[in-house]
């Protein structure tokens, strides 16, 4: 759970530190889950339902200029399936495309894998422009390759005894 939020007494001491927002230059950063909470969408927009499920990720980057936060969200909807399966396969739990996949959400939280950072410009409430990081694509790690099974013409005599075949069914849960 993340503290940040808690509060402080009059009488509390705290510990003192800047406030150091990085933002770092385009390119492709390792990160960590850092954070990791279940929401529900409630808003007004044409392009996500009221009421869509979503995981709200920190995610922490390390570049030569320091270490930034990035806040991604993971809608939990079949036409974002895509994104679903470059997070997943960025921190190794390597969905194979065209098969159905069940994450494993419970270790989400502190997995490390890789990213495509940009930078995003913007205004703030001000009408000041901004900058920060955004997350353009999560990437699969270099050592993961996907197979696909392979077929043989000619079984072989160990090929033709039943094994059990596990599959994973996709439920829609998260």
């Amino acid at each position: 759970m993340n503290n940040e939020n808690e509060f402080l007494n009059w009488s509390d001491s705290f510990v003192a530190q800047e406030n150091e927002f990085v933002v770092l230059p385009e390119g492709e950063y390792q990160f960590t889950v850092t954070g990791f909470e279940r929401k529900n969408y409630d808003g007004n927009s044409d392009k996500i339902p009221n009421g869509t499920p979503y995981a709200e990720l920190s995610l922490e980057f390390t570049g030569n200029e320091g270490k930034t936060t990035v806040t991604e969200r993971l809608y939990l909807l079949k036409r974002l399936s895509w994104k679903l399966t470059e997070f997943f396969g960025s921190i190794g739990q390597n969905p194979v495309n065209g098969q159905a996949f069940n994450p494993n959400w419970n270790t989400v939280l502190g997995s490390s894998g890789k990213a495509e950072l940009v930078i995003n410009s913007y205004k703030n409430k001000d009408g000041q422009d901004r900058q920060n990081n955004r997350v353009k694509k999560f990437l699969k790690p270099e050592n993961v390759q996907q197979t696909q099974p392979v077929q043989q013409a000619v079984p072989t005599q160990a090929q033709q005894t039943q094994q059990p075949q596990q599959t994973n069914s996709w439920n829609g849960a998260f």
